[in-house]
């Protein structure tokens, strides 16, 4: 009997192919090992905790962003988000007011500011990259005016205990673990079943790849736009109130500056197409860990700062040429 079946077979992967699927994890094992090469006692598990505390707060912003990006746009506002959230739990607190109380209020309302932006992004075909800017001019102004560009100092060993909770409490043990870490699980859990389990993942996905053929399918992509924008906006706002935990205090011109640049490089270099479309949710979880890395790398090395900032662009644009090429 004559076997007419033929045996399909698998094409090897091209450079381009790999780096765009495994680059990420690439980028982060040289990472690694330069670490363990040059920089003093990095294989501890206090640098451990310490990539872990710095990581955890622009995680939540990361992969908020990595929803926006998968959808066909952007969010530059994020950094002013995370300012506006944290005026709001700090002025709440300090002026008696209760912490979670006043944390779930500023959810809401960086919430409605993301429902605001989404709407007019989805509905009034406004480009994203204009609105989410302008937004981050006003944000960032309204969250000053507001402070009257004062500095709110959180004495958190006394007066705020929720705030020491957030921002440096450690597990009881040995090992010392601090309480970052679990954020830091819970933002990834979150993450991977937002993006890969729901059905609000998939419609986003869509919407990315193609508005219009998504839109003539029966999606009520105006609807599915403005929640990802929200989402962006709760999980700034997230990003915010821990790293304010974390510093004990709330400066209204500075947090969250250039976070939103970090985590647009995260979703980059994790491998998430900036035109939209598959999102990459392990990609951007390891790209964000790699801009932290880079930050603790040059600090450890007592390098100047500015050394991080150009290695992180060099970064940001290998990932965008192979995007570019794939695209092309």
């Amino acid at each position: 009997m004559n076997n007419n079946v033929k045996t399909v077979q698998r094409q090897p992967l091209t450079a381009r192919e790999i780096f765009m699927r495994y680059g990420a994890g690439i980028a982060l094992a040289l990472l690694l090992l330069i670490n363990i090469c040059i920089t003093r006692n990095f294989l501890s598990l206090n640098t451990l905790w310490l990539i872990v505390r710095q990581a955890t707060p622009p995680l939540f912003m990361a992969i908020g962003m990595t929803l926006v990006i998968s959808s066909g746009g952007i969010d530059i506002s994020t950094g002013s988000m995370m300012a506006f959230a944290g005026f709001i739990v700090a002025k709440g607190i300090t002026s008696g007011g209760n912490f979670w109380l006043f944390t779930i209020l500023a959810l809401i309302a960086c919430g409605l500011v993301g429902a605001f932006s989404g709407f007019l992004i989805g509905k009034c075909k406004v480009q994203p990259v204009i609105l989410t800017l302008v937004m981050q001019i006003v944000m960032r102004g309204v969250t000053v005016m507001l402070a009257q560009s004062n500095v709110f100092p959180l004495d958190r060993k006394t007066l705020y205990p929720e705030v020491n909770l957030l921002g440096v409490y450690r597990f009881p043990g040995d090992a010392r673990v601090p309480i970052q870490l679990v954020f830091f699980i819970a933002v990834i859990i979150i993450g991977i079943i937002l993006v890969q389990k729901t059905v609000l993942g998939k419609r986003i996905e869509a919407i990315g790849g193609n508005e219009r053929a998504a839109r003539l399918s029966g999606i009520n992509t105006v609807r599915v736009i403005t929640i990802v924008y929200v989402l962006s906006a709760v999980f700034a706002a997230c990003c915010g109130i821990l790293t304010m935990c974390r510093n004990a205090a709330l400066d209204p011109n500075e947090l969250g500056t250039n976070y939103e640049m970090d985590a647009i490089a995260a979703v980059a270099v994790g491998g998430t197409s900036m035109k939209g479309g598959k999102a990459n949710v392990i990609g951007a979880i390891m790209g964000c860990v790699i801009m932290i890395l880079i930050g603790t790398t040059v600090n450890m090395n007592g390098l100047p700062y500015a050394v991080a900032n150009i290695i992180k662009a060099i970064v940001i644009i290998v990932a965008l040429a192979i995007q570019r090429e794939k695209n092309v």
